[in-house]
């Protein structure tokens, strides 16, 4: 669990660890050099908790990357689980995985909740049955790459030094998570909601995706581009690249901002006239990006006020 200056959502996230019906395992907290009363939330827990605690205080604060490859490097169980510090996991989670684990499994998978501000949406991850039709379903935007949507061996990143690009803190778990999959043997998927993410995000598409966010997900979707090139699976992927282009940006048109357009437009250029070959994504998704592609902007900002704030503003509230 990286952390920093999470003294006002952690002691619920800490709350659901303590739940876990499943208990032999141990908990490495990165702390990122938090000011506010962490430290002491987590120093408590370690104390009082009766669960094997590890608290790592990096030097300097290096991000969310960084703190992650303290992990890696500190880790010591059998798999690799991930809990962000303003999230839970439920009480049956790793009790289910490891329940799960075959001989040959080298990735454990499972859906999660949304929690929006009345009810909790049970979010399905796409099937898959191998590695490949994983790295299809997360390229192609049908599956997240969430990193505590998976356990993963450790032995399996390890050997084939996965690690975070340090500085590089937007983009980094789809990274890391295509390359676990291109690795892997065996994978196994639960389609139970095993963890809740409980997102508040206020902040505007253009916060989110200003220059230097920008620019770290182009970092880490170069890394990923690199690495399917150099895997066996590379002839089977076809587009898969220009759709994990395309999913990314596709944010951008979730607004009512000419000037997210315009950056969806020029933001991966190379992936525009794909717009409309993903037959994986529902249809209306796809005529969405197909219009941005050929600029009709006024189509874009219809789909934004009927199916954005119209369903998911006012049914899902």
């Amino acid at each position: 669990m990286p952390v920093y200056n999470a003294e006002k959502t952690i002691r619920e996230s800490l709350d659901s660890i303590q739940e876990q019906s499943f208990r032999d395992f141990d908990i490495v907290f990165i702390d990122d050099c938090s000011t506010d009363g962490t430290s002491a939330i987590l120093e408590a827990f370690q104390k009082d908790s009766g669960i094997p605690c590890r608290i790592v205080r990096q030097e300097k604060n290096g991000g969310v990357a960084a703190a992650r490859n303290r992990g890696l490097q500190e880790a010591a169980g059998e798999f690799l689980a991930f809990v962000d510090a303003d999230d839970k996991i439920e009480p049956r989670a790793l009790e289910l995985a490891i329940a799960a684990v075959q001989e040959d499994t080298d990735i454990i998978g499972w859906d999660w909740t949304l929690g929006f501000e009345k009810i909790g949406r049970h979010m399905r991850q796409a099937d898959y049955g191998t590695p490949l039709e994983a790295i299809k379903n997360l390229t192609g935007g049908t599956m997240r790459w969430n990193l505590w949507l998976f356990m993963i061996r450790r032995d399996l990143v390890i050997r084939n030094g996965i690690r975070f690009i340090d500085g590089a803190n937007m983009g980094e778990d789809m990274m890391f998570v295509l390359k676990a999959f291109q690795y892997a043997h065996g994978t196994v998927q639960i389609h139970e909601p095993l963890y809740r993410y409980n997102a508040v995000n206020t902040a505007s598409i253009s916060k989110q995706f200003d220059t230097i966010r920008r620019k770290e997900v182009e970092t880490n979707v170069l890394e990923a581009e690199r690495s399917l090139r150099d895997s066996e699976y590379v002839s089977q992927l076809g587009d898969s690249v220009q759709f994990l282009k395309l999913y990314l940006k596709l944010p951008l048109l979730i607004s009512d901002t000419r000037s997210d357009y315009e950056l969806w437009y020029n933001w991966f250029p190379e992936s525009n006239a794909f717009a409309m070959k993903n037959k994986a994504l529902p249809l209306r998704t796809r005529l969405l990006q197909g219009m941005a592609a050929k600029r009709l902007w006024w189509g874009v900002r219809m789909y934004y006020l009927c199916v954005y704030k119209f369903i998911y503003g006012i049914i899902y509230r």
